[in-house]
């Protein structure tokens, strides 16, 4: 189980002075529709690495196609690619990921849950809840009330796809902008020199992501 500190929810658009919120701008990456549920998995990929995210959004829709709730989780690159190798060489099981978020009103807590369960004809659940947060010692988020929750059932053949399809996306993204994703995680490590003779041992300094949002400083 993974926790995460707060803050880890992409910048949304806000309205402009004539109360309008322009639209967020995304790539939809893999699509799964059942009769009254949709998964979208969609790209928040970014040099920041605080803020490169993959996102799960699940949906309920009625019989007239009208979307009716809406969840949403925001997973680390890093453990979505994991997840997706374990699918896709039958070593997975079970993950379950804890994300926050402070809001105007509160913190927002969110829980994305994949399980598999081979004994079923379609043995993956995928499972995102949103509710009200509660901050834990060291900044971390914890569920204190479900206020939203939607679950997707996914047979072996969608869900090795899935996998496959976000892992690819990923590897090629980072392919395409390595040398960027270099710059940015670059370190600057100071030598000795002989000006520098007191022993004392030199540290790894980070340089500045250019990348990163103004409102991380």
């Amino acid at each position: 189980m993974s926790n995460e500190t707060m803050n880890d929810t992409p910048t949304l658009p806000r309205p402009d002075a004539n109360g309008v919120t322009r639209e967020l701008s995304r790539v939809q990456i893999f699509k799964q529709v059942t009769k009254d549920r949709l998964l979208d998995i969609g790209d928040m990929l970014s040099l920041d690495t605080r803020r490169n995210k993959i996102v799960f959004t699940l949906v309920a829709f009625d019989e007239e196609y009208r979307a009716n709730s809406r969840v949403r989780h925001y997973v680390d690159v890093a453990d979505a690619k994991l997840v997706c190798h374990d699918i896709l060489n039958g070593l997975f099981s079970e993950w379950t990921d804890h994300k926050g978020t402070p809001h105007d009103d509160g913190l927002q807590a969110r829980i994305l849950t994949i399980r598999k369960d081979p004994k079923y004809r379609q043995p993956y659940v995928i499972k995102v809840d949103n509710g009200v947060g509660e901050q834990l010692p060291g900044g971390a988020v914890k569920m204190a009330q479900t206020t939203d929750s939607l679950t997707i059932l996914l047979s072996e053949w969608d869900a090795r796809k899935m996998a496959l399809t976000l892992l690819d996306y990923i590897r090629d993204w980072e392919t395409v902008n390595f040398r960027k994703r270099q710059e940015a995680q670059t370190q600057i490590i100071p030598l000795p020199s002989a000006e520098n003779s007191d022993g004392e041992v030199p540290v790894a300094t980070p340089t500045r992501n250019r990348y990163a949002r103004a409102s991380a400083n």
